[in-house]
């Protein structure tokens, strides 16, 4: 599993980046006591994309968790980049169930990255790396739901409640590692 969590400067209304931290830390927590090896990004846009890796798959200082307490509402966001990065390196894992959550709180939003063509790269880089394998959700939690239910489509997860967030986050995952797993068991592949 990995998170991507956005850091613009809109995350810090109604303390947005607190909740989207408190949600990278529970599934962080989540996915360590189930050994699913977990990554954890934010990014944002000042001068270029700005990637920041909070966990990696083979954390070997057991920090992680200190550095997510880092995660602040920055400047823009231009997504595509940072969620093709993200999406390459969950292709570098060895294992069969591959899932992409990212929080944010509205559309891109960067120089020369925005409305209608920033939303088709959006939805080009979902399907790709669908079709690869990684099942990608957007967890919406600002006023900007529309948009990121038209970007993301049937990987689109409305947040309503901020305070719910996080238990909503780790109930969607062990629903997809079920649902995946019986999939496969239909199948007859176990893996």
């Amino acid at each position: 599993m990995a998170i991507l969590v956005d850091e613009s400067g809109s995350m810090s209304s109604a303390d947005r980046i607190t909740h989207a931290r408190s949600a990278s830390i529970i599934l962080h927590d989540f996915c360590k006591g189930l050994d699913i090896p977990v990554a954890i990004y934010g990014h944002t846009e000042y001068d270029g994309v700005e990637l920041y890796a909070y966990a990696d798959f083979d954390s070997i200082d057991n920090k992680d968790q200190y550095r997510m307490m880092d995660m602040s509402a920055r400047s823009g966001n231009r997504d595509g980049a940072a969620l093709r990065y993200v999406a390459e390196r969950l292709m570098t894992r060895p294992e069969a169930i591959r899932l992409l959550i990212v929080i944010s709180d509205g559309q891109p939003a960067a120089d020369n990255y925005y409305g209608t063509e920033a939303e088709a790269d959006l939805r080009g880089i979902k399907k790709e790396y669908s079709a690869k394998g990684i099942e990608m959700f957007a967890a919406a939690i600002g006023s900007d739901k529309p948009n990121i239910h038209r970007i993301y489509g049937d990987g689109f997860l409305d947040i309503t409640n901020l305070e719910k967030l996080p238990v909503n986050l780790g109930r969607l995952v062990i629903q997809k590692v079920k649902n995946l797993y019986a999939a496969r068991e239909r199948r007859g592949t176990r893996k």
